[in-house]
């Protein structure tokens, strides 16, 4: 069943809205990664619970090329009176800004993208063609992961480690269904850390991993570890290094017709100045990167602003959000750093008032988007923005009176 089935009809919403005052626009964070695809998180209850005691009240479930999560996530964000948006991400290859040498929105691999579906229909249903493109790309992934696993052992061999190992294993203990790069590094870090009696000995053991090379991380240091062991194992050049097929991708216009046919909004990820504060070919003009993405028919974008300086955001978010974009803003938290749930720019700076507007209502559209594909189907006939705003906060209000109270009817 859908859970939109307990709202009522629009009309009805915008009615129990009128004349209430403009909610305060409450903190919104719609892009965070579970366990499904690869998280700082144990649970889907961990990450809402956390998103509760910070009271950001407005969560997106965002995991790579999987739903799996999104029956627990429901329940977790009704049980924690936290807002759900239902979101996927896809990494596809667009073959043109490749053969360019044009970097999009990964600093490291020209031509390679990733783009955000935001409020998937639920339950997500694809057509047959659909379905087959998205398995083959899992089944894809699935098999580039699992071979580096068999030459990382036989490199573990070669430097005469006694560890080893195996798909099965991190599938059982690591992963939910989503075998990602990521999750090698963690069980390789979690196996070296398993072995050390002390702080001496990881070093020893890592170090002979890397052929005799000094780790440049401390051991408490768990992300930068595991980033390390990615890049000095599975990386180019590097012994459990496995080239990635095309198959494994779908191209950009591809992905963009994969999610609306499941009912969502594509939306850009901007990386912006997220990679040493370098910006991508792709990305490093607003007016030629909006005029771009409105070619290919996207008019929605989100930011990881933790990556982002407050300046750098600021000026991208205020410009595509009066240029008539849906903005979004998330944390991620797609690797073991765990960092707060809030939102928050490169060295902790807060969103301003005017940030926080854009949040709100990105999240409202969002939301509204959500509500109406599941009352009149994928195809609905287009809303103006203002009118999808207005149609989220009518569904937000009702939401929060139903749940928690005293988050509805603030003026801002």
């Amino acid at each position: 069943m859908n859970w939109f089935t307990q709202f009522p009809d629009r009309n009805q919403l915008l009615e129990l809205n009128s004349g209430t005052p403009t909610m305060v626009p409450v903190k919104i964070n719609n892009h965070i990664h579970t366990p499904y695809s690869f998280s700082a998180f144990t649970s889907i209850k961990q990450a809402v619970g956390m998103a509760a005691n910070e009271e950001v009240r407005v969560l997106g479930i965002n995991d790579f090329y999987v739903t799996d999560g999104y029956d627990e996530f429901i329940k977790q964000c009704t049980d924690h009176s936290v807002f759900p948006l239902l979101n996927i991400e896809l990494i596809g290859i667009s073959k043109e800004h490749r053969q360019n040498n044009i970097r999009v929105n990964d600093i490291n691999n020209p031509g390679r993208i990733y783009i955000s579906g935001k409020g998937l229909a639920y339950p997500v249903v694809l057509t047959e063609d659909q379905q087959q493109k998205l398995d083959r790309v899992l089944a894809g992934s699935q098999q580039q992961v699992s071979q580096m696993i068999d030459l990382l052992n036989a490199w573990l061999l070669s430097q005469d480690l006694d560890i080893s190992l195996s798909v099965d294993e991190i599938m059982e203990n690591h992963a939910h269904k989503l075998l990602r790069e990521r999750h090698i590094a963690k069980v390789m870090r979690l196996k070296l850390e398993d072995r050390a009696a002390n702080d001496a000995d990881f070093y020893e053991l890592i170090s002979k991993l890397f052929g005799g090379k000094a780790t440049e991380k401390k051991r408490e240091d768990i992300a930068g570890i595991e980033e390390e062991l990615r890049s000095r194992l599975l990386k180019s050049g590097a012994p459990a290094f496995v080239p990635e097929d095309d198959q494994a991708f779908l191209g950009f216009e591809e992905i963009i017709e994969l999610i609306k046919d499941a009912g969502g909004i594509p939306t850009y990820p901007l990386l912006l100045d997220g990679a040493g504060g370098q910006i991508t070919e792709f990305e490093n003009n607003k007016e030629q990167l909006h005029k771009v993405l409105k070619q290919y028919s996207i008019k929605s974008i989100e930011f990881i602003p933790f990556r982002n300086s407050f300046e750098k955001l600021k000026e991208y978010a205020e410009y595509f959000y009066d240029n008539g974009f849906v903005v979004s803003f998330g944390t991620e938290h797609n690797t073991t750093a765990m960092r707060p749930v809030t939102v928050s720019c490169k060295g902790d700076i807060p969103l301003d008032k005017s940030l926080m507007r854009i949040s709100y209502k990105g999240a409202a559209y969002v939301a509204a988007h959500q509500y109406i594909v599941a009352s009149e189907g994928k195809s609905y006939n287009s809303c103006s923005r203002d009118d999808m705003e207005k149609l989220g906060q009518a569904i937000f209000q009702y939401y929060f009176n139903t749940f928690q109270p005293s988050l509805a009817g603030k003026s801002i």
